[in-house]
C-alpha cells in the first residue's frame, strides 16, 4: 500500500475486544472502592487494543472525552473493559469503552463506567500520523453510536473554536 493509500474499510466487529482483570486490594482507596486511575488503565488499555487492530499500526492516546463512573467497584470484583470502535476519521478512531463489575458469589454484573477515547495512529517509520481504514457501519446500532460520536466531534470542534 502506498504511503497516502487509505486502506480498506473494515467493521467495528473486526477490532472489537475485551479485556478482563480480578480487582485486588491493593487497587483500593481508602473508601474501600477501586481507585478510578485503575479503571482508567484499564480502560485505555482495551482502548489501545481496538485501535491498534483497527489500524493494524501503533496508536496514541490523544483524547479522552468523557467519563462516567455510574457505580463503585469492589475488591475482588471481576471486571471487564468491552471496547468497540464508534467513529474514524482520516488519521484518528474514536473507542466507546464500557466497564462491567460482577461480584463473583452472586454473579451480578452491573455497568461501572462508559468512556469515549481518541486515538490517533502512526506510522511505523517516523511517527506521523497515518491513515486508517474506514469503518463500516453494519448495523443500527453501529449507526446510532456513529450518530453520537459525529455529534462529540462537532461539540469538540466548536469547543475548539471558541477558545
Amino acid at each position: 500500500m502506498a504511503e497516502n493509500e487509505t486502506p480498506a474499510g473494515k467493521t467495528a466487529r473486526e477490532s472489537a475486544s475485551t479485556l478482563s482483570e480480578s480487582m485486588m486490594p491493593d487497587q483500593l482507596n481508602h473508601h474501600g472502592n477501586v481507585f478510578g486511575g485503575e479503571i482508567l488503565a484499564l480502560v485505555d488499555k482495551c482502548g489501545g487494543v481496538v485501535a491498534r487492530r483497527h489500524a493494524r499500526s501503533p496508536v496514541v492516546t490523544v483524547a479522552v472525552d468523557r467519563v462516567e463512573f455510574r457505580q463503585p467497584i469492589y475488591a475482588s470484583d471481576f471486571v471487564e473493559a468491552h471496547g468497540r470502535l464508534t467513529h474514524v476519521g482520516r488519521t484518528s478512531m474514536e473507542v466507546m469503552v464500557t466497564v462491567e463489575a460482577e461480584q463473583i458469589e452472586t454473579g451480578r454484573r452491573r455497568c461501572t463506567n462508559i468512556c469515549y477515547l481518541t486515538y490517533v495512529a502512526l506510522d511505523k517509520l517516523n511517527g506521523k500520523p497515518a491513515a486508517v481504514p474506514p469503518l463500516i457501519l453494519e448495523t443500527d446500532e453501529d449507526r446510532r453510536l456513529h450518530a453520537a460520536a459525529e455529534r462529540r466531534r462537532e461539540r469538540r470542534i466548536a469547543d475548539e473554536d471558541g477558545e
